[in-house]
């Protein structure tokens, strides 16, 4: 018996080291695709992606293929991928179907159908909720509800008006998206906003520093997020980053693409990690992204994908 007792503590004492406490955590991608476009022509292509010009059906299927080959690899691992630039949800059924439905990418929407670069995203997530968003005069946007691991996550997508054409009306543009997020987002907790937003905050029209009610509130230290304001790391200079920005014209760089998080995220996860995913395969000698090259069928985007995950 006294063999017995003491086999059965080993045994106990040995299972007690072997438990692993997994942390509860999310992980989200943002990527601007890049002028993603199918094979169909519903009069809404840019001209280099219509049939008359040369762009076929297995043009657009290597597209999706070498971006779902990217997507699978083990850095680009996320529960929910928003993208930029995508022209209809053939091209997210097209990216699915070349390898991530089996990674666990089952489930798929899109912004707007009139327009050749809406807002699309792909969860591993069932979401419990998917909405559609009119900003009016400016680019629509989506938000779905996500549960893991015991919180509900409101995870906005937005693609913002881009720096062609007037200032003045960009900014209109911009200011309009932000009061529609800022309303949707309101006081709820665990929001995160992901996206393009063609801005930076030194800017003052989209993202502001201050609390201007016309932009999103944004600041750029974990200690001063309050309120309905949001934390974003890329322009926190104390926060380690790969990359000198997401995009480059004309030889300077900008953060873009941002991921920015509500108040209770700042307070309540144990680690907050963000990533430029500027590998090797996506850039080029000068470190700057490699857009893709129909010709040449190389190359992925001219802008590079950003990555959060929380811990909790």
């Amino acid at each position: 018996m006294k063999y017995f007792l003491l086999i059965l503590l080993f045994f106990l004492i040995s299972c007690r080291q072997d438990v692993v406490t997994i942390p509860d955590s999310l992980t989200v991608i943002t990527y601007n695709l890049y002028n993603m476009f199918d094979s169909s022509d519903d009069g809404t292509e840019y001209a280099q992606y219509r049939p008359q010009s040369g762009y076929t059906a297995r043009d657009a299927q290597k597209r999706c293929e070498l971006c779902s080959a990217l997507l699978r690899r083990r850095d680009f691992d996320a529960d929910v991928m928003i993208f930029q630039e995508v022209e209809s949800e053939k091209v997210l059924e097209a990216i699915l179907d070349s390898g991530m439905r089996r990674r666990g990418y089952l489930y798929y929407g899109i912004a707007q159908t009139d327009s050749p670069i809406s807002v699309g995203f792909i969860s591993k997530i069932k979401p419990t909720e998917v909405n559609l968003h009119d900003s009016g005069d400016g680019r629509a946007f989506l938000s779905l509800e996500v549960m893991k691991g015991g919180r509900q996550y409101l995870i906005i997508g937005l693609h913002a008006k881009s720096n062609l054409g007037s200032d003045e009306e960009n900014v209109t543009l911009r200011r309009q998206l932000a009061r529609h997020v800022r309303e949707l987002a309101g006081e709820r907790e665990n929001c995160i906003v992901a996206g393009d937003f063609n801005s930076v905050i030194r800017k003052g029209d989209m993202l502001s520093p201050v609390d201007d009610g016309a932009s999103l509130h944004v600041v750029t230290d974990m200690d001063g997020v309050r309120g309905g304001a949001f934390y974003d790391a890329t322009e926190d200079l104390y926060f380690p980053l790969s990359a000198e920005g997401t995009y480059r014209y004309q030889g300077e760089w900008y953060f873009y693409d941002k991921i920015l998080v509500s108040e209770t995220i700042v307070r309540e996860s144990s680690s907050l990690s963000l990533e430029v995913m500027n590998v090797d395969s996506v850039s080029g000698e000068d470190g700057a992204p490699i857009p893709y090259d129909n010709s040449s069928e190389s190359g992925y985007s001219d802008h590079f994908a950003v990555k959060l995950t929380l811990e909790y």
